[in-house]
């Protein structure tokens, strides 16, 4: 995918677009303001070593798909963060995923950053035939976020551990290309 660049994707809200290292602190904020002894962090801590490591390496992967980790704006603020990457080759498919600062949650910002990303992905990645996603299965708000973009729930993922060593069980989420409705 020669030439291939991190899009920017404006819906009624909001601005998705790629992350830059000015935008260090905000992430910081929100990856340490949400509960990730509760549902888990990606990125390993937040910490500032721990969230500089992740916004260098997220900048480097800039222009080399099939993973693209990008900001949620609203108002010029960065609230939050989307990523897509892609989980199997045949059938194409593509992992979604999301992280919202606590204060914005219940908005509505998390769905229609999710509904424009996939809006996105639909029409740039054409042979893409389904896409994925994996929530805690205690996280009922993500849950009913997927539930509004048309993702079915599909199967629990069993024997994840939380930070504080808890079970952590995940709810895979499915949607078919043809199921998405922008």
């Amino acid at each position: 995918m020669s030439g291939w660049n991190p899009p920017k994707i404006k819906t009624e809200r909001l601005v998705i677009r790629p992350m830059a290292v000015s935008d260090l602190q905000d992430v910081h904020t929100f990856t340490s303001a949400y509960s990730a002894r509760r549902y888990g962090n990606w990125l390993g801590g937040t910490d500032a070593a721990s969230v500089a490591r992740y916004v260098a390496d997220t900048i480097a992967r800039y222009g080399r798909p099939p993973r693209c980790d990008l900001g949620i704006t609203h108002n010029h603020n960065l609230i939050g963060g989307v990523v897509f990457r892609q989980v199997w080759l045949s059938p194409p498919a593509m992992e979604v995923g999301w992280v919202l600062h606590p204060d914005m949650a219940g908005q509505g910002f998390a769905t229609e950053a999710l509904r424009g990303m996939l809006g996105y992905l639909v029409q740039a990645f054409g042979d893409v035939s389904r896409f994925e996603a994996r929530v805690h299965s205690a996280d009922v708000g993500a849950q009913k976020v997927l539930d509004r973009l048309g993702f079915q729930a599909e199967g629990t993922l069993r024997g994840g551990v939380d930070a504080d060593g808890s079970c952590a069980d995940s709810t895979m989420y499915g949607m078919l290309r043809a199921e998405f409705s922008p």
